[in-house]
């Protein structure tokens, strides 16, 4: 279509919404239709995502009001990073970006961001919320973690570039994140607004690397952070600061393509702005979409909050990006479907590669084996996903049989044999870690299926990383300590 050819976007093209339930609700729809909604989020834990037949109806409905409205598809976006940030489970699912970059090869990130994209696009969904560009140089990190590619610059800047052309070959866009870096920090911006206080010259050379490789390789839009950088902007976090979303991120670096900001309904921004202000705020700054996560009331009066406080200028020169990327990446829903096995290959393959040992060598396992687990409770809103212990167990009891005792929420199981503690972030948990160093006082071996920096709770003792408790994960971690498979990876963090 010529740019002359397109349909005149109003303000409301600016405002990305999200809704409870496997429907769109009416008024959701409506918004859509007269123009005054832009673009869709789709979550688990908000049962946007019960099957594939549900999920494609759903964005059936939601593109028929566009339609209706004389107005073209809207982007549909979802997170999904792999590891920890699935959203869709009835495809293929893949390690975390750690797990990937544990590999060592960057080729991998391409071709699971192609497999990712290609299965994404086949259901009507042609925007992800990858890759994670953050370099977790903090091990105390709690949101960013096993989400990021490792904490080396450059490595990352390989592994999220290959991200990027893999995703963008097959027509679905990438936003990296968090611009402009959340990987030094010790706190959550779901729960707080972090600092990260490093200078100008870290930010340079550490922070700001991925991001300029990920634009480099062809990024068609960027995600903001809810972080406050003082080196950067003395007052104000990333999301509404015009130092860093056009000063910085425009001027500086040359990014022209499409500012979407991270979800405005975290408490890092809302326990600093009003609803309203934190809106006009980040469009003001430079941010070409606000992502109005959650309450209809404020989706449907963001466009007029925006046309009220917002320079006319600024609107219309974020108008203008979201009309090339509506136009580049709103897709109806195809009648026919892909087939996931070579995804689901490649991501048994990734995990296979992933497993890594950290420090001494593994003890045979050639008797019985008493394995203790924590985190029994359901670990994600996806049904694929919900239950690690349980996929490990069946996977071990696949190749152990009666050698295999297993025990949950801590316990060790009665008699004698080898002792494997699998934590889950134990790191994190200081109840789980002393009971870890219990366990494991007498030998054993430590298996880490979430943080690799859960093998630094129990010095000199044989650990198994696996950075992602995904079922290929949990599959190729058995297959390590049945003596299948000897580990293959790299550990891509300081430990």
């Amino acid at each position: 279509m010529k740019l002359g050819a397109r349909v005149k976007l109003g303000t409301g093209a600016l405002v990305w919404a999200g809704f409870d339930g496997p429907q769109a609700p009416g008024p959701l729809l409506d918004a859509i239709k007269r123009g005054a909604i832009g673009g869709v989020l789709l979550f688990a834990f908000r049962d946007n995502i019960r099957s594939k037949a549900q999920v494609r109806a759903m964005l059936r409905e939601i593109q028929d009001a566009a339609r209706q409205g004389g107005l073209p598809p809207v982007p549909v976006a979802v997170d999904q990073e792999g590891g920890t940030v699935i959203r869709i489970g009835y495809r293929a699912t893949f390690p975390s970006a750690m797990a990937i970059g544990a590999t060592g090869d960057p080729a991998y990130a391409e071709r699971a961001a192609r497999a990712v994209g290609e299965g994404l696009r086949a259901d009507g969904i042609a925007v992800n919320h990858a890759p994670v560009c953050d370099v977790n140089s903090d091990p105390r990190n709690p949101v960013i973690g096993t989400r990021a590619f490792g904490d080396d610059a450059q490595r990352v800047a390989e592994f999220a570039a290959a991200w990027v052309r893999g995703s963008e070959g097959v027509g679905v866009a990438t936003t990296p994140k968090h611009f402009p870096g959340h990987g030094h920090t010790s706190q959550d911006s779901h729960l707080l607004r972090p600092d990260a206080n490093v200078d100008r010259a870290t930010l340079e050379a550490r922070e700001l690397v991925p991001f300029r490789a990920a634009f480099a390789a062809g990024a068609s839009g960027v995600m903001t952070a809810h972080v406050r950088y003082p080196a950067l902007d003395a007052k104000d976090g990333a999301t509404v600061s015009r130092a860093i979303l056009t000063d910085l991120l425009r001027r500086e670096l040359g990014f022209t393509g499409f500012a979407v900001t991270d979800s405005l309904d975290m408490k890092g921004i809302t326990d600093v702005e009003a609803p309203d202000q934190v809106v006009t705020r980040a469009i003001a700054a430079g941010a070409d979409a606000a992502m109005v996560t959650t309450g209809l009331d404020r989706q449907l009066a963001a466009a007029g909050w925006i046309d009220a406080a917002v320079d006319a200028a600024r609107v219309s020169e974020a108008l203008a990006r979201a009309a090339d990327f509506r136009e580049r990446f709103a897709t109806g829903v195809p009648a026919d479907d892909i087939d996931d096995a070579p995804a689901r290959r490649l991501a048994a393959e990734i995990a296979e590669r992933s497993i890594t040992r950290h420090g001494p060598p593994l003890p045979p396992l050639a008797g019985r084996v008493r394995v203790v687990t924590f985190g029994s409770a359901r670990q994600s809103f996806v049904e694929e996903t919900a239950d690690p212990v349980g996929g490990l167990e069946r996977a071990l009891r696949a190749r152990l049989g009666d050698r295999l005792a297993f025990g949950r929420e801590g316990r060790l199981p009665e008699g004698d044999g080898t002792v494997v503690v699998v934590t889950s972030n134990a790191a994190f948990q200081p109840a789980q870690a002393a009971r870890a160093r219990e366990l494991l006082a007498q030998g054993g071996v430590l298996c880490a299926i979430r943080s690799p920096y859960d093998a630094a709770i129990v010095p000199n003792t044989p650990a198994l990383l696996t950075f992602s408790d995904v079922p290929p994960s949990l599959e190729a971690l058995a297959a390590v300590l049945a003596g299948e498979r000897r580990p293959m990876g790299r550990t891509p963090v300081r430990i």
